[in-house]
């Protein structure tokens, strides 16, 4: 075995591969022994250590820039290092011209999270449907999360972003997992009574059919995320009592706009877009509510774009968060698209789980694929004649075995499930419908609009694995997983849209109505609350296609599996054999075991 410089034996194990991601695992007495580190990437790299003349360890420079890229000093200098995970394929010059134009701007790149700029010349408001306060007692927590809060809580008083508050508001606050922190740090504002009698704006976000206009010919794209950016946005006095919230300490109201509000992202998404159109960026920059894209057709175009896009924000008072910044790269991620060489491509294709869903290994598996097929028969051409080889696996006492007909059947149909006019192209003006279950297997969900002939069509699937400890989870949490996923997947579609989620577990109608939820849907409930939609209770009959997906979810390429480092442990047979000959009562109950290989099994 070698690994950089380092040589060395061990043993290992031969396993059937073709269930299993990687090639090759490397076990804690391996890393141990070689004194192997883990980066922030997931990506193994030796420790390297040198030496300074009073003998004292350091370590190299490439681990000091991983690190310093999680904490850049923009007091200082920024250093050439920092650049290199976000620009594109330049030459030296290209680089040093990129270099010289942040370091410019070091000013507006946030030191840390509550480095909060603030635009002076606009105000967020907040109109009520109903002369109606919203008031709810704290929530009870752990003393752990009590002191979490408390901390954020004098960070946020420190910046000015909260006050004290008189208001006859109240909302509650809670604590949920941030995957960042691997703790949970994220401070949630339980906003859900009052988004409910907020009134709404209609402001239109950008399309992604426009974005391809617009970016038609350019070659050289930049990326700028605003840092919090919603608090950079001053809320009208008069409004800020509305946003109040309690914690067991205190008091407080916003003194800013705030995350978990359901207008947020349409105020936000206007407001930055007015400034865009005031310094007449719109040629080249398009924004999409705090993420602005920059598109150029030559490097010296785009240097240009740049520094006055990077112009306005510093006379605007924006801060841009230099790790979610890439500069100067030939594709890039936007919108759920991939921009690059004249194309936009979506990032995930919205049909992968169909195009992937997995060949049937059972009766059952094909009974699941014939059921959504047969839900859309009048679409499929010559359909009886095509899945005749799979209706002939279910017949009465036929072997199950997939032949070479059966897989040219389950081909066809799955191409052609995946075409128009199966599949509708996303109409922003037209009714949105989301079907989501959720199995043991996984989580599914199907995207419906309905046409003007009144007809719901598909538009897009998703599904997804669920890992062992969701499957652990109560059925509730589940299947309001698979309405989260369902939502952050079609993020893009249903901003700012009002749509409908169909589930058959009935006690998810009333997620938006309880008094508080449990402690396990706190996280996926703040996250539901920013998006304004209404769950219906729909019998599993009519949510074939969902609970197929859900049923036979498709692994994302990078998705890790607790199936596969369950590997890690694997002991030896050897090892095995030897403590089942020391164990006693193996020993007397030899007569009741089957013995295979010199191994004792149980005989079930």
């Amino acid at each position: 075995m070698k690994i950089f410089d380092i040589e060395d034996k061990a043993d290992v194990y031969i396993i059937d591969g073709e269930q299993f991601k990687y090639d090759f695992l490397i076990g804690l007495d391996i890393i141990k022994k070689n004194k192997l580190v883990q980066d922030e990437y997931l990506q193994i790299s030796q420790r390297r250590e040198e030496k300074r003349d009073n003998n004292t360890n350091i370590t190299s420079k490439e681990e000091n820039s991983r690190k310093k890229q999680c904490s850049i000093n923009f007091n200082e200098h920024i250093q050439e290092e920092d650049f290199k995970i976000n620009m594109g394929n330049l030459n030296t010059q290209q680089k040093t011209e990129i270099y010289n134009l942040i370091n410019a701007y070091k000013s507006i790149f946030a030191k840390d999270k509550y480095d909060i700029g603030t635009v002076k010349e606009y105000e967020a408001r907040i109109d009520l449907l109903i002369d109606k306060y919203c008031c709810k007692r704290p929530y009870r927590c752990s003393i752990d999360d009590k002191k979490e809060i408390e901390e954020q809580i004098t960070k946020l008083l420190d910046k000015n972003l909260i006050e004290e508050s008189y208001s006859p508001f109240a909302a509650p606050v809670t604590l949920a997992f941030k995957k960042e922190d691997n703790k949970k740090s994220r401070l949630c504002i339980d906003f859900r009574d009052l988004n409910k009698i907020v009134v709404p704006q209609a402001q239109p976000f950008p399309l992604i059919e426009d974005l391809m206009m617009k970016t038609r010919n350019s070659t050289y794209f930049t990326t700028l995320d605003i840092n919090s950016a919603f608090w950079s946005i001053p809320l009208r006095i008069e409004d800020r009592k509305k946003t109040a919230f309690v914690t067991q300490e205190g008091h407080y109201q916003w003194t800013c706009l705030p995350f978990g509000l359901k207008t947020s992202p349409a105020i936000f998404q206007r407001i930055l877009g007015n400034i865009l159109r005031k310094y007449k960026l719109t040629d080249f920059a398009v924004n999409f509510i705090d993420d602005i894209l920059i598109h150029s057709k030559s490097f010296s175009e785009h240097i240009n774009h740049l520094s006055q896009l990077l112009e306005a924000i510093k006379k605007e008072g924006f801060r841009l968060k230099f790790t979610k910044c890439t500069f100067a790269s030939d594709s890039v991620k936007y919108l759920g698209h991939i921009i690059h060489n004249n194309t936009v491509q979506p990032v995930r294709d919205n049909l992968i789980s169909i195009k992937d869903f997995p060949i049937p290994k059972t009766q059952k598996n094909v009974r699941q694929f014939l059921g959504k097929v047969n839900f859309y028969n009048e679409y499929l051409p010559k359909s009886a004649i095509i899945l005749e080889p799979l209706h002939n696996l279910l017949r009465k006492n036929t072997k199950f075995v997939w032949s070479a007909d059966c897989q040219k059947s389950f081909e066809i149909i799955k191409d052609l499930l995946c075409s128009q006019p199966i599949l509708e192209i996303f109409d922003r003006n037209l009714p949105i419908k989301i079907h989501t279950d959720a199995s043991l297997e996984g989580i599914g969900a199907v995207l419906k609009q309905t046409q003007p002939n009144g007809v719901d069509k598909p538009v897009a699937y998703f599904s997804k694995k669920l890992n062992q400890a969701q499957k652990k989870k109560k059925a509730i949490y589940i299947e309001c997983l698979a309405i989260k996923e369902a939502i952050r997947y079609w993020q893009y579609w249903l901003i700012g849209k009002t749509f409908t989620v169909y589930s058959d577990h009935k006690p998810l109608e009333n997620l938006n109505i309880k008094s508080r939820t449990d402690d396990e849907l706190g996280d996926l409930t703040y996250y539901l609350s920013q998006y304004d939609f209404v769950i219906k209770y729909a019998p599993g009959k009519h949510n074939v296609e969902a609970d197929c997906l859900s049923r036979n979810p498709v692994l994302d390429a990078n998705e890790s599996t607790d199936e596969q480092l369950k590997i890690v442990n694997m002991i030896k047979f050897n090892d095995i054999i030897t403590d089942q000959e020391n164990n006693l009562d193996i020993q007397k109950n030899k007569s009741n075991l089957i013995l295979k290989h010199n191994v004792y099994y149980k005989n079930f």
